[in-house]
């Protein structure tokens, strides 16, 4: 006010009381004056104010027009992921950068689309799911029964109350995939007229040649053992991994055209050197097929053993020499623990495992030390070994002293011990500290080069080697890991041997996979979670009976729990409303109404109804969206003629969410919700 004073010449006082008399009536009439002075000098001036409509409204951040649904199941599709070997990486890269790629397809290792396969079982296309899973896991009857699942770890459900069963449901696709298999498996087409050879033929092996061969490759492969598979076959449990399974699915790859050859030692029966120049590039994914055992005194007596030899003998020969013994495994990863669990099976009186780590930092999977105590194995933490003691050449115990800690403050690994000491009776024992590759007959008369550790030289970005054209992936390339994880590297060297091929550059333009940044998520309070709305519960084999024999522990889901698995699925990323119900459960004005129907082959959103009348516009319903298909407009007009058009049913939510103006329009009828399209051929 006091810089319009100044610029209107206003006096500094203004005052009511004049005064009396004469003087006072002039001074009223010049107070007069004075405004009619001011109002005219104003009404001069031009307006400064900018009049509606040319006035550009600018809405808050906050601001939450009404809600609108981008897609609906039973009218619009789940996207599946689907690519070439040698393009996968940049679909996935692109989902990741737009904020679409679903949590569970991200942890995974190998990237499997695990919410297309949910989505196929709930539709009941089974075979699709099984091969849209193959593509990226080559072993889905396989990994369905061993693998770790980081898909379920990261799966978002468990924001609610449980994840999805994705490995499970792996195996239920194989097991009715089975059935139909000889109708869909086809050779591969080799239009490229080059050669690759692969030396192993484990996970990452088989994964390469898969790849390979639907790239239009001729592939041969050379397996030393009598039986394909690598450490599946050799080392992994039969009571985690019946062998029908396993042999039958790599059937299924020879049957798509692979060459392989078991029994034949690369290195012994035929010689590196020869394979390389009979073919275009060779690929070795040989594994690690030697224990490391630890340099202490005594390691010589008889009794002492590693872990790999160990299961060999008790997954082929059905005995490991332990029969009516006492055996100590020495080591707490998962392969301690097979090892463990078949001691008990092959006949071993008393089987003690021991590690270095607490009982809450054990290495292995906290599901397999569980089933491992179930069955009568002694967990023995915060112990490490140091003497193998020995009477005539012969074990007869193992000399302890406590863990005080594993890793020093920088996470290295450098345990640190106490001084006293514990003697533990045994009559064997097993150490299962690590693996290491056996390479001085493979590499023999070529350039390969073997570091001073007994590893090959590999560079661990492109999967070369130090000799042309040879190419090294799974864990001859990265240790000890698990099966998905060499799977994954099998990925990625298919690729640089396609790009060497093709006389491309193995790194210019090559997407790597990304490695996304994941939500975690605290426990949920089951007491207010449905039933229905938890995992199915697999239970499995009885303790005391199981671990007589090498029959299978766990029992797979049936056809029922499966389809109520798959639809479980939140679909996320997908901007396809699936009717989870989390929206309405979030509501705090009860404004929103969900139903869907459940029907395999021809499930739908059939209800979904916002009430405008009770929304007080929070956003809570949207933020929490697992799909990302329920969005706030645009639209800040609310134009409604009568009270009843301000619930929006299925079809208005489904609307364009374009525009300033939400009217409410009862004129828009729900799509029909038809059965999801088949593929031409397929059954119905």
């Amino acid at each position: 006010m006091a810089v319009e004073r100044d610029r209107l010449k206003v006096p500094e006082s203004v005052s009511d009381e004049y005064a009396p008399g004469v003087k006072g009536f002039f001074q009223g009439a010049l107070s007069v004056l004075t405004g009619l002075g001011i109002t005219a000098r104003a009404a001069t001036r031009t307006p400064t104010t900018v009049r509606y409509p040319d006035e550009k409204l600018t809405l808050s951040d906050r601001w939450r027009g009404p809600l609108y649904l981008r897609g609906a199941l039973g009218r619009d599709s789940i996207d599946i992921i689907s690519a070439p070997p040698d393009e996968y990486n940049g679909v996935i890269d692109e989902l990741y950068r737009t904020e679409r790629l679903s949590p569970c397809i991200g942890n995974c290792p190998a990237n499997v689309d695990a919410r297309g396969q949910a989505f196929l079982i709930a539709d009941d296309r089974v075979p699709e799911a099984y091969e849209l899973v193959r593509e990226r896991n080559i072993l889905p009857g396989v990994l369905g029964r061993i693998c770790h699942h980081p898909c379920e770890t990261a799966c978002r459900r468990t924001r609610y109350d449980e994840p999805i069963s994705i490995r499970p449901l792996h195996r239920f696709a194989y097991e009715e995939y089975r059935k139909v298999a000889s109708e869909r498996i086809k050779p591969l087409p080799q239009t490229r007229g080059k050669r690759v050879a692969i030396v192993g033929a484990g996970p990452s092996g088989l994964t390469a040649a898969h790849d390979l061969m639907r790239l239009g490759y001729t592939v041969t492969m050379y397996e030393g053992e009598s039986k394909p598979g690598g450490a599946l076959s050799t080392g992994v449990p039969s009571y985690r991994l019946p062998r029908d399974v396993l042999y039958n699915e790599i059937d299924n790859i020879v049957a798509m055209g692979l060459d392989l050859h078991c029994g034949v030692k690369v290195g012994k029966d035929v010689m590196l050197a020869d394979i390389m120049r009979d073919n275009d590039a060779v690929l070795v994914a040989v594994g690690l097929q030697q224990s490391r055992i630890l340099p202490l005194p005594g390691t010589d007596a008889e009794g002492v053993i590693g872990a790999l030899e160990f299961l060999w003998a008790a997954n082929n020969l059905g005995e490991a020499g332990v029969a009516g013994k006492r055996v100590l495994v020495i080591g707490g990863g998962n392969v301690a623990v097979d090892v463990a669990r078949c001691a008990l099976r092959v006949g071993a009186s008393e089987v003690k495992l021991a590690c270095l780590e607490g009982d809450n930092e054990m290495p292995c999977h906290p599901w397999e030390i569980e089933e491992a105590i179930d069955e009568g194995v002694i967990a023995m933490c915060s112990l490490g070994p140091v003497e193998v003691l020995s009477s005539e050449n012969k074990v007869t115990g193992m000399r302890m002293r406590p863990c005080l800690s594993v890793f020093d403050e920088s996470g290295r690994f450098s345990p640190t011990y106490g001084e006293e000491m514990t003697d533990i009776e045994t009559d064997v024992v097993v150490f299962s500290i690590g693996q290491a590759a056996v390479l001085d007959d493979l590499v023999s008369g070529t350039a390969l080069l073997v570091s001073g550790r007994g590893q090959l030289v590999v560079d661990s970005t492109d999967f070369t080697t130090s000799a042309p054209g040879v190419f090294a992936c799974g864990e001859v390339v990265t240790g000890p890991g698990s099966a998905i994880g060499s799977i994954a590297t099998g990925h990625e060297a298919a690729t640089s041997v396609h790009r060497y091929l093709e006389g491309q550059s193995l790194t210019e333009g090559r997407v790597p996979r990304p490695v996304p940044v994941l939500e975690k998520y605290g426990p949920v309070d089951f007491d207010y979670v449905e039933p229905e709305r938890r995992r199915a519960v697999i239970e499995l084999a009885d303790p005391e009976e199981r671990v007589t024999d090498f029959r299978v522990v766990e029992p797979g889901l049936t056809r029922e729990q499966a389809m109520a698995e798959a639809m479980r699925c939140l679909r996320c990323e997908s901007e396809v409303c699936v009717g989870c119900t989390f929206c309405a459960r979030v509501c705090p004005d009860y404004a929103i109404k969900v139903e869907r129907s459940d029907e395999p082959g021809a499930r739908c959103l059939t209800t979904y109804e916002l009430d405008l009348t009770k929304c007080c516009f929070c956003g809570l319903c949207a933020e929490q969206c697992p799909t990302g298909a329920l969005q706030h407009s645009g639209q800040y007009e609310l134009s409604f003629y009568h009270r009843e058009l301000m619930v929006f049913d299925k079809g208005e939510m489904l609307r364009d969410g374009g525009g300033t103006r939400s009217t409410g329009r009862d004129g828009i009828t729900s799509p029909a919700c038809p059965a999801p399209p088949r593929k031409a051929g397929e059954a119905s």
